[in-house]
């Protein structure tokens, strides 16, 4: 009886403290931009860490980055492009330390024109978010 109670209290006290892990992020944000809803994508990514380093734009930070993600939107509606991640053409590894990660996309495919895409995230508050995002050729 004490056992069932232990294993009771436990169980409930893990789905309290369950947080998204560096993959759940990185999928949010890409399920979020792929929507444009960019108020919910913001809560998966530093726009300014990964949009700031771009001295020869004009622009902010924030206008870089919806510009880029409604281009993308847009390219959806040709029908050789689709606004989908396609999960199942890469090996998928998430590498976690303390206070920073790395979720690395690797294409199967070897002719594939992006081999890699590699986001890196740190912990903000007990959350992980997207800092840099790199696209290997």
């Amino acid at each position: 009886m004490i056992l069932l109670f232990v294993l009771s209290v436990s169980c409930n006290g893990q789905d309290n403290n369950m947080k998204d892990t560096p993959l759940v992020t990185v999928i949010k944000l890409q399920s979020s931009e792929a929507l444009l809803n960019f108020d919910e994508a913001k809560q998966y990514m530093d726009i300014e860490k990964v949009f700031g380093e771009n001295p020869e734009s004009k622009k902010s930070p924030q206008e870089e980055w919806k510009e880029m993600v409604t281009f993308f939107y847009n390219l959806g509606g040709n029908k050789k492009f689709t606004n989908q991640f396609k999960y199942f053409d890469y090996n998928i590894a998430e590498i976690i330390k303390v206070s920073n990660a790395q979720v690395k996309f690797v294409a199967i495919d070897k002719d594939s024109h992006i081999k890699e895409i590699i986001y890196s995230l740190d912990k903000i508050k007990d959350r992980w978010k997207v800092t840099d995002m790199q696209y290997v050729n």
